[in-house]
């Protein structure tokens, strides 16, 4: 019985680019090529010879995974119990021959029906977050997953878990052309971030006080202040700033605000709050409005609300 067949799986092997890349000792062990098993990419490891021990076996998929992070799995013709039993308690994934496959990196279930997956869903991770603000800032009805990857510094396989994500929404489809995934959705672009709300998260990670004059060149005009550059709504008394984490650690913070003349408010946030910006000057909209999700403040709600149909006009 093929288990390959028997889970649904089908696989498509080419020659991976960065082979030449790989220290000598490694390829002089593995044939390594690049697998498509179902649309998802990974690299396909075939020993020339017996398996090496588990400790330098980890230390070589880690060492090709620094040159591409994609996942790795051990093709093999034969193996001993002990040493099947090895990869499995460790989770390496093999393919072993055509009786026995183990790839948790694609959740597979060994039974004999097609593997199915279980993603429940009740916030969307930051990278599944970062797909969905490019999507809806596409003008075209089919969203090609490799295109927002250029875009988006994040590994594939980070990617196809947030692709996913978007999909066990509901709210959108999945789509194949060749080796190429898109999604797309029936939703209009107002009608998806108002279905969508609940599963974002704001990307404020903290707040907290300044003095103004101590304000740095990687800090943005946020929250209300930006707001208000959009609406009819006037701005704080007290300025809000943001700044990405990263470039956060050197600030001289306040917990308090005791002079709002001289002090402006900070936020931190999770990324680069220009991430989406097209000027790299202020923060798109989008982001803006997410920003606000953890607030609770009427007035603003009814200013958001005009502010996300303004958006998708």
């Amino acid at each position: 019985m093929n288990a390959l067949n028997i889970l649904g799986l089908k696989i498509e092997l080419e020659s991976w680019d960065k082979v030449k890349k790989v220290p000598l000792y490694i390829s002089n062990h593995f044939f390594i090529q690049k697998a498509s098993i179902n649309g998802i990419y990974c690299l396909s490891l075939t020993p020339y010879d017996v398996l090496p021990p588990l400790s330098s076996l980890k230390k070589q998929i880690a060492s090709i995974q620094a040159i591409e992070d994609l996942p790795i799995y051990i093709n093999l013709n034969e193996i001993s119990y002990f040493r099947k039993q090895n990869l499995l308690q460790n989770n390496i994934p093999f393919i072993l021959k055509d009786k026995m496959v183990f790839l948790p990196f694609m959740t597979t279930f060994l039974t004999n029906q097609k593997f199915k997956q279980n993603i429940n869903v009740e916030k969307l991770t930051l990278s599944a977050q970062f797909l969905f603000v490019w999507i809806l800032y596409q003008n075209e009805n089919q969203y090609f997953i490799n295109d927002a990857l250029e875009l988006l510094d994040v590994s594939y396989m980070t990617f196809t878990r947030s692709y996913r994500q978007l999909v066990a929404t509901t709210f959108f489809k999945e789509h194949k052309v060749g080796r190429k995934i898109y999604l797309t959705t029936s939703l209009s672009k107002d009608e998806l971030f108002k279905k969508m709300r609940p599963y974002l998260q704001s990307p404020v990670k903290s707040q907290f006080y300044m003095m103004k004059d101590q304000r740095t060149q990687d800090m943005v005009l946020a929250g209300e202040s930006a707001l208000s550059q959009y609406s009819f709504m006037n701005p704080p008394q007290i300025e809000i700033y943001a700044i990405d984490k990263a470039n956060s650690k050197d600030l001289h913070t306040q917990k308090e605000l005791f002079d709002k003349e001289q002090q402006i408010e900070v936020q931190i946030w999770k990324y680069d709050p220009l991430l989406f910006s097209e000027d790299k000057k202020h923060i798109d909209k989008i982001s803006l409005m997410t920003s606000f999700l953890n607030g609770q403040d009427e007035r603003l709600d009814k200013e958001l609300e005009q502010f996300l149909k303004d958006t998708f006009l």
